[in-house]
């Protein structure tokens, strides 16, 4: 008969989830995960596999808790649909700046270090993506069938600049710019909503 968990495995997921976000993929090794989760090597295998394994589970994670899953749950509230946007893209700045770690984001970060050679990875990543260009898409076509976006604007072109914008700033941010300059860029590149 197998031993109970001594470990709640969503805890542990967590804390992998941010040492991976710290450290990035290749640079955290297994005692980092060990130390930070607080289990054995076994019960991490057990569990969740191998570190691989353990690292899609945590973009997992936070693409549904912690990370993108909170912001889009904005994009997808009644009401006037612009302001929304703007929201969203406040409090991601506001989060991304405010953490003195500079982390940035886990799916930006896994796109620079991993996507370039590893093909699966990089179709997960662009999965989400998507996922954010969409949350993105569904809330400009409201604002254009409600009137607050002008009839000339695309909705899908506009999805992919604020993707995009956002990817950049949260590069921006990594790279230690000052907050003034990242904020002027989020602002000039939301004013393609006018």
């Amino acid at each position: 008969m197998a031993r109970p968990k001594e470990f709640n495995p969503d805890d542990a997921l967590d804390k992998a989830m941010h040492v991976f976000w710290h450290k990035g993929y290749e640079a955290t090794s297994m005692e980092d995960l060990l130390s930070a989760m607080d289990i054995n090597r076994g019960s991490l295998y057990a569990t969740f596999g191998d570190k691989r394994e353990l690292f899609l589970k945590a973009m997992d994670r936070y693409c549904t808790g912690g990370g993108i899953g909170t912001g889009i749950s904005i994009l997808k509230q009644p009401g006037p649909a612009l302001p929304l946007i703007r929201q969203f893209i406040e409090r991601m700045l506001e989060f991304g700046l405010s953490d003195p770690l500079r982390r940035g984001c886990l799916i930006t970060n896994t796109v620079m270090e991993l996507a370039p050679h590893q093909k699966d990875i990089a179709r997960k990543v662009a999965g989400r993506l998507q996922m954010m260009e969409e949350a993105f898409f569904n809330l400009l076509t409201r604002a254009k069938q409600e009137g607050e976006l002008a009839k000339d604007k695309d909705p899908r072109a506009l999805a992919r600049v604020l993707v995009t914008m956002m990817q950049g700033t949260i590069v921006m941010i990594k790279a230690g710019t000052s907050a003034d300059v990242v904020k002027q860029t989020a602002e000039t590149a939301l004013s393609i909503l006018d």
